[in-house]
């Protein structure tokens, strides 16, 4: 078998470990938690099933306009990110007919609701039409499509392969307003397929029940939601007709076309004929989508059945808010106690916020009541204040219109200052969440979590940005925010994703550490089975001692000699002697799917670092002045040890008892991330300019057992470039 992976930005093969990317991405789309292969159960079974779609396929014509797409991933590489493209759109979703129909149609539903609703929806209105209601294999079926690894994987699949992007531009196109509620799936009976749906969820069941009937007429909703469901069957391949809005006055439109679907947003002739109304339904949260121009629009969705508050209004709301924050709120990570935290930066400012404005802010806010009490400047009122009192943990009623107000300026404010956490990005991209507002959990959890300190840790920090960007539900409980030891760097649902801007990147800075946000499918990478991604350890070093008799000075050797062996001197800032290839992959010495970088050297592994060890050595090496204010004194002297020796044992590494080790790996970002990932927790540090300003600037994090070194690093990783432009550059370098 011939692979042929393209990318838009050159060949990936450009060096001989540059296959293991490639190896990866499939290691990683074939895992558990992957987005390859979670059809295949489903395929065996199907293959016993006398006869099955048959007909329905072709009344559906399914099997001539089924959209099958190939498959676009970005792939992160250690020249940074490269998008990779397969030709393979007839291998999609199994590349069987049948699971294709199935794994399209979930992506479709997928895209409004959670998966798991997706998957129910599907079973009860078409899986009986498609494979026959008395099939006893249909248990099987659903058995298999809502087991978390298959449907994972289904989900993946379709971000991969675009569907997603696809809804996207469907939905924007046809400028649907979005829903304004929803309820659920209700169990009714011992099988799993007695559900009931009401609210929009059953007129999407609607929908799908008119989707299994002949017949050309309109299909009429009051519910966006059906509206958008129709525009994505239709994406897919289904037999859908045009879908446009009808504010209800007048006379009614004259019928489309060939099953058109029209929302009804006014008015009261009659619609959704198929809907099924089931009382006490359990609401599961939709997945708003949203950017930050249409925030307004999505508050409104989220606080439920409230219709006269105007989306412009709570859109003009957000932009206050977010201006504000931005103009006084900024956020630094630093690295304390062997972990990673993001704290607050407030600026002070002349504008005095007004007592009603302090009021309102310390219902959700009392510790940050001062500095956000600006936000709430355009509800600072006496009425909005009667109608809080009392209700802020509350179920919200329809009529309760400056409640709601309220409630959306307050989830402003939370979205507002998460955003801080990945300024360059969040502006920029796609979001979806299942923010909630007609109930008081999703506020008091994140509003009470944003509150609680000035500094948080890495995990609380990523799983707060997938609450607004990538549909997690995590926040709407506080159990659900994870611990500060969990590892947690990185999360990815469908093509949304948060992650470090290292690993996007591929270089180093001092200057620039943040997360950032992405909206496209990231291939090459195993996800926890609620998305999370966790960094793995890096393995235990251990160190040698270098005896001093044994070093030579590098004042006696000419530059063709230096560095052959260890030897003492000042630091030789020089590049690499031989090069490194970072990959992302899973550790070598556990089995959990967890994420790190492994160091491919001469063409064998030189060993595996996690991902946290490298953000935290960047964090804590950030010590050096922009500009060095010069040194007086001995000059610094260092063991000087070339990359090809540090490479030679991947768990063994040279160490001094009076000189730091220095690794020269002058401006190469891969050898830089590599070896500062396995010396961070030996008092390694990253030399960005000067060499003496990072020892004299060095604070020990922890103690480094049998060798001293409260101060100095036992090891120091000179990435600074020898600048060709330097005239006259600095004697001792």
């Amino acid at each position: 078998m011939t692979l042929v992976w393209k990318t838009r930005n050159g060949a990936l093969l450009q060096t001989e470990v540059g296959t293991i990317d490639v190896v990866n991405t499939f290691s990683a789309a074939r895992s558990v938690y992957g987005w390859m292969g979670g059809m295949d159960g489903l395929r065996f079974l199907l293959q016993r099933i006398m006869n099955p779609l048959g007909q329905r396929l072709k009344a559906l014509e399914l099997d001539r306009d089924l959209r099958l797409m190939p498959l676009h991933a970005h792939i992160l590489t250690s020249y940074g990110h490269l998008v990779g493209s397969l030709d393979d759109a007839q291998e999609s979703f199994g590349g069987d007919i049948r699971t294709q129909v199935i794994g399209t149609t979930i992506c479709a539903l997928a895209h409004e609701y959670d998966p798991l609703t997706a998957v129910r929806l599907f079973c009860r209105y078409l899986l009986p039409y498609l494979f026959g209601e008395a099939n006893p294999l249909l248990d099987l079926l659903q058995s298999q499509l809502t087991e978390n690894s298959t449907l994972q994987r289904m989900i993946n699949e379709g971000a991969a392969r675009g569907l997603n992007n696809m809804f996207i531009d469907t939905a924007a196109a046809l400028g649907i307003p979005e829903a304004n509620s929803a309820w659920g799936p209700t169990k009714r009976g011992e099988r799993d397929l007695d559900y009931g749906f009401t609210g929009p969820v059953g007129m999407i069941g609607g929908l799908l029940r008119r989707v299994t009937r002949e017949g050309d007429s309109e299909y009429r909703t009051r519910s966006s939601a059906v509206a958008q469901i129709a525009a994505y069957l239709k994406v897919v391949g289904y037999t859908i007709g045009d879908i446009q809005s009808w504010n209800g006055n007048g006379s009614p439109p004259v019928s489309m076309g060939t099953k058109s679907v029209i929302l009804v947003l006014g008015g009261s002739s009659e619609t959704d004929p198929f809907m099924e109304q089931i009382e006490n339904a359990v609401d599961p949260r939709p997945l708003l989508h949203y950017q930050h121009k249409t925030t307004g629009a999505m508050l409104l969705t989220a606080l439920g059945h409230v219709s006269d508050i105007l989306p412009e209004t709570l859109q003009e709301d957000f932009d206050q808010v977010c201006e504000y924050l931005e103009e006084v709120l900024t956020v630094e990570y630093t690295c304390r106690k062997g972990m990673i935290y993001a704290e607050y930066r407030w600026r002070d400012i002349d504008k005095k916020a007004t007592p009603m404005a302090l009021r309102l802010a310390s219902v959700y806010f009392s510790h940050l009541a001062e500095q956000v009490a600006p936000c709430f400047d355009r509800i600072a009122r006496q009425k909005y204040l009667n109608c809080v009192k009392g209700r802020s943990k509350k179920v919200m009623q329809p009529d309760e219109i400056r409640l709601g107000r309220f409630r959306a300026t307050a989830a402003s404010v939370a979205i507002s200052i998460i955003s801080r956490f990945a300024p360059g990005t969040f502006k920029k991209t796609h979001h979806v969440t299942k923010l909630c507002l007609s109930k008081p959990g999703w506020l008091s959890t994140v509003c009470g979590v944003l509150d609680l300190d000035d500094s948080f840790p890495m995990p609380t920090v990523v799983t707060l940005l997938a609450s607004v960007h990538a549909g997690v539900s995590a926040a709407h409980e506080s159990s659900g925010i994870p611990a500060a030891s969990t590892e947690i760097i990185a999360w990815r649902q469908s093509i949304y994703s948060v992650v470090p801007s290292l690993l996007v990147e591929m270089k180093v800075s001092p200057e620039d550490f943040q997360l950032v946000c992405l909206d496209r499918f990231w291939a090459n990478v195993k996800t926890e089975a609620d998305g999370s991604i966790k960094s793995s350890n890096t393995v235990d070093i251990q160190r040698y001692e270098i005896v001093l008799d044994q070093l030579f000075s590098n004042k006696e050797l000419s530059s063709r000699e230096r560095l052959a062996e260890p030897c003492l001197g000042s630091p030789d800032i020089s590049a690499p002697d031989s090069p490194l290839y970072l990959s992302l992959s899973a550790p070598l010495h556990y089995g959990d799917p967890h994420l790190c970088f492994m160091g491919w050297f001469q063409g064998s592994v030189a060993g595996t670092v996690g991902i946290m060890d490298v953000l935290k050595a960047l964090l804590l090496s950030r010590v050096e002045p922009k500009v060095c204010p010069g040194h007086d004194g001995r000059p610094l002297e260092v063991v000087n040890v070339k990359t090809s020796t540090w490479a030679q044992e991947p768990q063994s590494k040279p160490c001094h008892r009076e000189h730091s080790v220095f690794i020269p790996v002058g401006g190469d970002h891969c050898w830089t991330m590599f070896a500062a990932g396995q010396t961070v927790n030996q008092c390694g540090r990253i030399v960005f300019r000067c060499p003496e300003c990072a020892e004299e600037n060095y604070t020990s994090q922890q103690s480094a057992g049998e060798f001293p070194a409260d101060s100095r690093p036992l090891c120091l990783v000179g990435f600074r470039e020898l600048e060709l432009s330097d005239e006259a550059p600095d004697p001792r370098i």
